[in-house]
């Protein structure tokens, strides 16, 4: 039995993750679980894709890519230059 590993997205809280994830649902990549808008939870899964998401503060984006525990990171671009990480923007989402 092959162990897959999940594609991890780190989400800046708030109206950046709303925005992406209403990019992601473009694209056929959802997370109904996100949808619930009462749920306290901050990791959520889509096990059929095998994607795991969760939210952070902004700041702390850069931080769990850079050393990590994210695959991809959200945020927006200020936070990017104020924090430093040694990361890499693979796109620029306006």
């Amino acid at each position: 039995m092959e162990d897959m590993r999940y594609l991890t997205f780190a989400l800046g809280k708030g109206r950046l993750a709303k925005k992406a994830l209403e990019l992601f649902e473009q694209i056929g990549i959802t997370c109904e679980e996100m949808k619930d808008k009462d749920t306290r939870k901050l990791i959520f899964v889509n096990e059929e894709l095998k994607l795991r998401f969760f939210l952070a503060k902004g700041p702390d984006v850069p931080t769990y890519v850079e050393y990590g525990a994210a695959d991809i990171g959200i945020v927006g671009k200020d936070t990017i230059l104020e924090e430093g990480r040694n990361i890499y923007e693979v796109l620029d989402l306006g």
